[in-house]
């Protein structure tokens, strides 16, 4: 699907009428009324929707950017995101996405649109509308989630239509984005093997996608941004739907080897990635994540700061032998920086380092750790020993520059669908054997012993909610849990980053306001 990608964004960039995301020059243009005759163009078409997706509005980096720090899981210096304070302003990394995710819904409304008039094979033309409406649902989960009221457009714009369009409330932007992942999940194949998909379209949203992340809005509406309790039962309903299919054909399932999900040569492959950003080696075309994530030094596309790491009262709190967090496969034991010089992470030094001095310990963003470093020697020269926890989810040795990365920055897994309907079981019923048998999957796999099954609705809660950080560390999901929990600002201020109330949401872009006479003041705080 990645070669698809990089082939379809040109002409879909041609044929689109909306402004250019990418700076690209263009040499011919078709307007789409031209250009969408056929199936293979409504193909051309969705495919440059999902390219949409990863651009400098996007996740090159501002929409993965914009919630880094706004959790209590890594270690980051203040100068990053909203460092110890949070987001004051409308800064470019949390005012893009509100751009980039509109763009990305009024591509997918152009396909909507042409889809009514292209020949071709109408069953491929259905499962072309269905990939369409999961990237809009998608958007829309996404934009409500930062920004909470919306404007909903599910038409493409036009020059004869007004641009002026009201915020609609949460609950109404909620239910868009239920309504077009139902839509989209009656009609999508189940796996690459059957309907309409063949292992090349490895990429493209499944069934099991589409209603993975429909329990996830579920989740979100039943808890504390709409405190609509009834939507746990839809969420069982759509998790569960997900897990029978596995039990029944094998897809998804959880890859036996938790890194493989991370491994750029590898993930696009995964069974467990139900749907993620696709991302290439082509400019433009990669998140920057591995310049953040990786020790200083070894990201070989351009270098890496080494700017952001696990924080030590989080990796104290997994159990002994969970390969999630295990030395050398899931968190560097050691590496090397951009001169060639041998770092260890200091519980990992060879034996027989013979301490030499003391490095200078800096400042950091909560959690313990600090930034410096010690000298050792070994071996007839100089090594040095960190304390800093750098994951492995975001390493791409053969990137050439921080934009060129091939890592799918991963927005859900079956993980973590497993994790929603054991959670959502234990809302309505208790710890019920289906959620006992869902937590335990994860758990297993994760090299641990499930749990004995004598726990309170109450502690089964908090192990579940316990057992989604350890499991989605690193992932950009700890923030928006902890709010639908309605637990965010304490447990920010638990972690030495104290936030307020209007930080929960983003401010929109400027531009919004600008240009629509429906929307004159932002969210307030900002």
């Amino acid at each position: 699907m990645k070669k698809l990608l990089t082939i379809a964004i040109l002409i879909f960039l041609i044929a689109s009428s909306c402004k250019k995301a990418l700076e690209i020059e263009v040499f011919d243009f078709k307007d789409p009324e031209n250009f969408y005759k056929t199936d293979k163009d409504l193909l051309q078409g969705v495919n440059g929707v999902y390219k949409n997706l990863m651009t400098w509005d996007m996740w090159i980096s501002p929409a993965w950017y914009s919630v880094l720090g706004e959790d209590d899981d890594l270690l980051l210096d203040n100068w990053l995101a909203g460092g110890y304070t949070g987001n004051q302003r409308g800064e470019w990394y949390i005012q893009r996405p509100w751009k980039g995710y509109y763009y990305a819904v009024q591509r997918a409304n152009l396909v909507l649109k042409y889809a009514a008039q292209v020949t071709g094979d109408a069953a491929m033309i259905d499962r072309i509308k269905a990939e369409a409406l999961f990237i809009r649902g998608f958007c829309y989960f996404e934009i409500v989630r930062r920004y909470g009221a919306a404007p909903i457009r599910t038409e493409a714009y036009t020059p004869e239509q007004s641009k002026n369009i009201a915020r609609s409330p949460v609950a109404d932007v909620y239910k868009q984005a239920e309504a077009d992942l139902k839509a989209a999940a009656a009609v999508l194949p189940e796996n690459y093997t059957t309907g309409k998909y063949t292992t090349a379209d490895r990429g493209r949203p499944t069934k099991a996608a589409a209603l993975g992340l429909l329990a996830k809005v579920y989740m979100h509406m039943a808890g504390d941004e709409l405190k609509q309790t009834n939507y746990y039962t839809e969420a069982i309903t759509a998790a569960k739907a997900v897990r029978d299919m596995a039990k029944a054909s094998g897809y998804p399932k959880l890859e036996m080897n938790y890194m493989k999900n991370f491994n750029e040569a590898e993930q696009d492959n995964s069974d467990e990635i139900l749907f993620a950003i696709p991302a290439t080696h082509s400019p433009n075309q990669g998140s920057e994540l591995p310049g953040y994530f990786s020790p200083q030094g070894r990201y070989s596309g351009g270098g890496s700061g080494g700017y952001v790491s696990m924080r030590i009262d989080l990796f104290n709190k997994f159990e002994p032998n969970d390969n999630r967090v295990a030395f050398g496969t899931a968190i560097w034991d050691s590496w090397k920086n951009n001169t060639n010089e041998d770092y260890y992470y200091v519980s990992r030094l060879p034996a027989g380092a013979v301490f030499k001095s003391g490095g200078t310990w800096g400042s950091e963003y909560g959690g313990g750790a600090g930034y410096g470093q010690d000298t050792y020697t070994f071996g007839g020269k100089e090594i040095f020993a960190s304390p800093r926890l750098y994951s492995k989810k975001y390493t791409d040795p053969n990137a050439q520059a921080k934009d060129e990365n091939g890592n799918n920055p991963i927005i859900i897994r079956y993980a973590d669908v497993l994790l929603l309907l054991a959670e959502a079981e234990n809302e309505v019923n208790g710890p019920t054997g289906l959620a006992y048998d869902a937590a335990d999957e994860v758990r297993v796999r994760a090299n641990l012993l499930p749990w004995t099954r004598n726990l309170s609705k109450e502690d089964f809660r908090q192990r579940i909610r316990d057992e989604r950080r350890k499991e989605l560390y690193g992932e950009f999901q700890r923030r928006w849990d902890l709010i639908r929990w309605g637990i965010w600002i304490p447990t920010m201020k638990a972690a030495g980053r104290d936030r307020l109330e209007f930080q929960k949401l983003y401010p929109i872009a400027q531009e919004e306001i600008a240009g629509n006479k429906e929307i004159t003041v932002n969210n307030p705080g900002y």
